[in-house]
């Protein structure tokens, strides 16, 4: 044996070493096909994480699973493409720079001007942008390499740019002034998806308007006063008859003095507040829509840093928050404030920055959401691209039903540019894919280009063709007829509206276009830019709390692996990940499955050990290939053997239809139970049964038997083919020891990588019903004989005689394999009863009744002591959580996993009370 496996399992010593082979030897790089026509391609697209980013645990969970669907899928014989990217992230990636500019004392982005910032940001891209992608090569990823993207690159530039300049000349982009959501952090326009809602309680303040020609006034209600240095008029309900005979008259705007009309509009709610409400339409998308109906002015009073911009106001350069305590004391001053109370509501914070956003009247550029958004809906409402869970279509369906046109520029510096020359003679703007020099309208060089940079969510939007070559000719590249469109796509629920919608409208639109591989038109079946979306859960912790900073409970992934190995942190998230399910992260669990990870560790030792003496005497041990199918077991093989494989063969159908319908934690636990329960617990016990390699206390090893000989081999057959079973979930593992079992045979391995194997499968292996009927009888006879050595409390290593009731095939089954049960239940002799079995030392089952001939010779006088303080033990225990339980305060303060623990203990320890009450009182008589 030329490589030795170490005593220990330390997945350190391996996870670096794998990591780097796959990614050096380029393992997972799939090139292009010349002909589409011969592949059958599992495509998938990484949700580009920002250039910023570091690997979390939402990340980890989300790259596990498409790494296991990207791996079963390639070891099916798929052409399997995971394409791998970061997005330039152009918000964070700014701050980030921004923030970097500040802490070296360095001059900040605007003393710098726009290229030379530009640069600064590349510099940092170049050194700090690859964190996030060396930790997925790190733990494994089995993403093509040689098709990773930045959203930056210039080839998808190129595209981007294109994108735009076709929708311009197609009318669907515009360019306006409208209300956008605004961070005064950043200075940028967020969309509504990058904004959150908290829930505050704040005020409600009453101001009383005078009516211009003195004959009364009009209160309004508002919870942000600064904003009525806006006002530009006072809004009622046509309907109500409180202010009927006011409509048309004007007010005069207190503390600045402005005459505002009084407008009737169906906006204004007469149950909510005075039922007269204050219009700025600069500063509120309702306010604007009011606006546009009644042809009123638009005022801006903030600047893009939320201070008044008002020069000659009292309340110019304050603060919008300053602003406000200053006027409810200017109002109260002169009798304007009527009253202030507490008001529940519901504030817009910036994803971004965490600052309130605040509506701000900007010119922006657009797309048109139709007919985008009807191609969108189509491609769902046909089944084209389906949901998993399906819950997610109909919410995907709603938000595409209601959708808004889409604001896509940002006042960033860093980003795509939008490609867009304003002439300040004529105002007319001219759209190129090259640099303009002069204006289209007019035709002067007087031409400057737009400031703003497109939303990174068009970028990403347009991933899925971009990434395989699109640059807007419609000419079909080889890989956009090889892998467009995409078969899988997984990702969170968070970025449904922001990325997965997106791709979907975008790619219906501009694939269209492109011509199938035949030639023939392309269909929007063949347009959508994937054909399953699966949306992974979330990760919370132990109990089940949302992971977040403020409450402290967030889970380092690196941290993590670094205790447990990838591994077994891998194997935890897929073993709970079911479809619609959250995740309760439980680092005891990844703690049991390291545990796991090294049980497969030894009884790869425990193979190599066998393997050498059965070399040593005189055996051959073979590997057949494995693309082997149908393997033939010779008719004399043992029924454990023909078991095991029989058992391999129902879970490898099981793992396979278990991961195409995304029950990754049904394929984990039935590979759990088969490796660790029947192999490991129950075949490599039997094994020793049957291979005779030891000698005996002569150094005379026995006569070969035909029976040893196909047991090695296929132990070591049933040993391959469980690890290629594995490998999806452990791939750090599973080569290590794939390639040492090849090592130890002494075959070379038929693949550089287990992972580029053949994925077991329900043909592979000989299905043999009765011997897994069987073989579960025999498990079922050995439990129940452990279970009742331990209530007799036989020594362990004591062996007894047992009678079994049951049928003469049962009997039969039980003393053909008398050996067995010898081995793993201590039985040295089988007979037969005649009647049902009852007493202390037997059981019964639907099958049969078994009982233990043993009289256990006792002390009665230490045994009566012994359960008398086990008594007082349990009452002591029985006493206390009565005493918690039934202390209404604790139950009502404590978690609620902490009460059902305390129930569930109270249970247990009560019915062994009642155990041992009753071994007390059977005990005979001193």
């Amino acid at each position: 044996m030329s490589q030795e496996l170490p005593k220990a399992y330390d997945p350190s010593l391996i996870e670096e070493k794998w990591s780097k082979f796959w990614v050096d030897e380029k393992i997972f790089s799939v090139p292009t096909p010349a002909d589409a026509s011969t592949i059958k391609p599992f495509v998938q697209l990484l949700p580009p994480p920002n250039v910023t980013g570091r690997l979390h645990i939402g990340h980890m969970l989300e790259h596990t699973q498409m790494d296991i669907l990207t791996r079963w899928r390639r070891m099916s014989g798929d052409t399997a493409v995971w394409v791998p990217g970061t997005d330039h992230a152009g918000i964070a990636t700014q701050m980030m720079v921004e923030r970097q500019l500040a802490a070296e004392g360095s001059p900040n982005r605007k003393t710098l001007g726009r290229e030379a910032f530009t640069e600064r940001v590349w510099e940092w891209k170049q050194q700090y942008g690859s964190a996030i992608t060396e930790q997925m090569k790190r733990l494994g990823a089995s993403v093509d390499w040689s098709r990773e993207y930045f959203t930056m690159d210039d080839r998808l530039s190129v595209a981007v740019k294109e994108a735009f300049v076709r929708l311009w000349e197609q009318g669907l982009i515009y360019r306006g002034a409208y209300i956008v959501n605004w961070d005064p952090q950043i200075q940028t326009a967020v969309s509504d998806l990058e904004v959150d809602s908290e829930e505050h309680v704040g005020k409600l303040y009453t101001i009383r308007y005078p009516l211009v020609d003195g004959t009364g006034s009009i209160t309004i209600a508002t919870t942000r006063p600064e904003t009525m240095l806006g006002d530009v008029a006072v809004a009622v309900n046509p309907t109500d008859e409180r202010y009927v005979a006011l409509i048309g008259k004007k007010l005069i705007l207190p503390l600045v003095g402005r005459e505002i009309p009084i407008v009737a509009d169906d906006w204004a709610n007469p149950e909510f507040g005075t039922g007269a409400v204050k219009v700025t339409p600069a500063h509120d998308p309702n306010d604007f829509a009011i606006g546009q109906r009644h042809n009123l002015p638009n005022i801006t009073i903030f600047d893009q840093t939320a201070h008044v911009d008002l020069p000659g106001s009292p309340f110019h350069g304050l603060d919008r928050f300053e602003a406000r305590e200053r006027i409810v004391v200017e109002l109260e001053s002169i009798g304007a404030l009527v009253e202030i109370k507490d008001h529940p509501m519901t504030v817009p914070i910036s994803q971004r920055t965490g600052v309130i956003i605040e509506p701000r009247l900007s010119m922006q550029w657009f797309i048109k959401i139709q007919p985008l958004a009807d191609k969108a809906i189509e491609a769902v409402e046909k089944g084209h691209i389906t949901f998993t869970p399906d819950n997610n279509r109909k919410t995907y369906m709603e938000w595409m039903t209601n959708i808004h046109d889409w604001c896509i520029s940002r006042q960033l510096w860093w980003g795509h540019r939008i490609p867009a020359w304003h002439c300040k003679a004529c105002g007319c703007i001219t759209v190129s894919r090259d640099i303009a020099t002069a204006c289209s309208g007019c035709g002067i060089t007087d031409i400057h280009q737009e400031t703003d940079v497109l939303d990174t969510w068009f970028s990403s939007g347009l991933l899925p063709f971009t990434v395989f070559g699109w640059d807007g000719s419609n000419d079909l590249t080889p890989d956009l007829a090889a892998f467009y469109p995409t078969q899988q796509l997984v990702t969170g629920f968070d970025i449904l509206f922001f990325w997965v919608a997106r791709m979907i409208m975008l790619s219906c639109h501009f694939m269209l276009d492109v011509p199938m591989p035949d030639g023939s038109p392309r269909t929007l079946a063949d347009a959508v830019p994937f054909r399953n979306v699966y949306i992974h859960a979330l990760v919370r912790d132990a109990d089940r709390q949302k992971i977040s900073k403020t409450k402290g409970n967030v889970i380092d992934p690196i941290e993590i692996v670094t205790k447990y190995g990838t591994d077994a942190v891998r194997f935890t998230l897929a073993a709970q990940a079911s479809p619609g399910t959250d995740i309760a992260f439980n680092e005891a669990r990844t703690e049991g499955y390291r545990a796991f990870a090294n049980k497969i560790w030894n009884a790869a030792r425990f193979l190599q050990m066998n393997i050498d003496r059965g070399r040593e005497a005189g055996y051959k041990v073979s590997l057949e290939s494995h693309d082997s199918v149908s393997i033939e077991l010779p008719e004399h093989t043992p029924l454990e053997t023909r078991w095991i494989f029989s058992r391999l063969s129902t879970v490898s159908d099981s793992v396979a239809h278990s991961l195409a319908d995304y029950r990754f934690d049904e394929a984990a636990n039935s590979v759990y139970q088969f490796f660790w329960g029947e192999f490991c617990d129950w075949y490599l016990e039997l094994v020793k049964l049957r291979m005779d390699f030891f000698p005996d206390e002569n150094g005379i090893f026995k006569p070969h038997s035909d029976v040893a000989a196909i047991t090695l081999n296929a132990l070591v057959s049933v040993f391959e083919a469980a690890l290629r079973l594995l490998s999806p979930f452990m791939p750090f593992l599973t080569e290590e020891l794939w390639h040492a079992l090849y090592t130890s045979v002494g075959t070379p391995s038929p693949a550089q990588s287990i992972a580029l194997t053949h994925y077991p499968r329900a043909e592979d292996f000989a299905a043999d019903e009765p011997s897994v009927l069987a073989m579960t009888t025999l498990q079922d006879l050995i439990v129940t004989i452990r279970g009742l050595r331990k209530e007799l409390a036989v020594p362990e290593k004591e062996s007894t005689p047992i009678q079994i009731h049951a049928s003469a095939q049962i009997y039969g089954l039980a003393h053909a394999n008398a050996d067995m049960l010898s081995r793993l239940a201590r039985v040295d002799a089988v007979e037969p009863a005649l009647a049902t079995l009852t007493g202390n030392n037997a059981r019964s089952t639907s099958a049969f009744d078994v009982a233990i001939l043993y009289e256990r010779q006792i002390d009665v006088a230490a045994e009566r002591e012994r359960i008398t303080k086990d008594l007082a033990k349990y009452n002591k225990g029985l006493e206390a959580a009565d005493k918690q339980l039934g202390n209404e305060g604790f139950i009502a303060r404590a978690p609620a996993h902490i009460v059902e623990g305390l129930r569930k203990q109270h249970t247990e320890t009560l019915a062994l009370k009642q155990k041992a009450e009753a071994a007390l009182a059977a005990l005979p008589a001193e």
